[in-house]
């Protein structure tokens, strides 16, 4: 899986493409780790480039949140369209995550 990543004031964004599922979910795992590894504490995960996000992919969303938590920071979501957006809402990760319409709404939100 193909995750862009920029770096805005101590915010890491990252924007993963195409799915989040059983097969991907993993590597986006592993590729989010890292970079909270690497002592990003707030993350915004940008889900515009995503179509299709599964049980797996809200499970390496809630790990990763949890993580960035751990560590004094904080994860929230924005971008996400379609189906994934219903899929985020439904799952209640909107309420729990947080989800913004832009990533600049989001890091706004972070840095409250």
């Amino acid at each position: 899986m193909h995750v862009q990543q920029s770096l805005v004031d101590d915010v890491i964004v990252l924007q993963p493409q195409g799915r989040i599922d059983g097969a991907t979910s993993s590597s986006f795992e592993e590729q989010c780790m890292l970079h909270i590894g690497a002592g990003a504490q707030y993350v915004v995960i940008d889900l515009s480039g995503i179509d299709y996000v599964s049980s797996a992919g809200l499970r390496a969303l809630l790990i990763t949140a949890k993580k960035t938590k751990s560590t004094g920071g904080a994860l929230t979501l924005c971008g996400a369209q379609g189906s994934v957006k219903e899929v985020i809402s439904l799952s209640g990760f909107d309420s729990l995550l947080g989800a913004h319409e832009t990533a600049s709404d989001a890091i706004a939100a972070l840095k409250k």
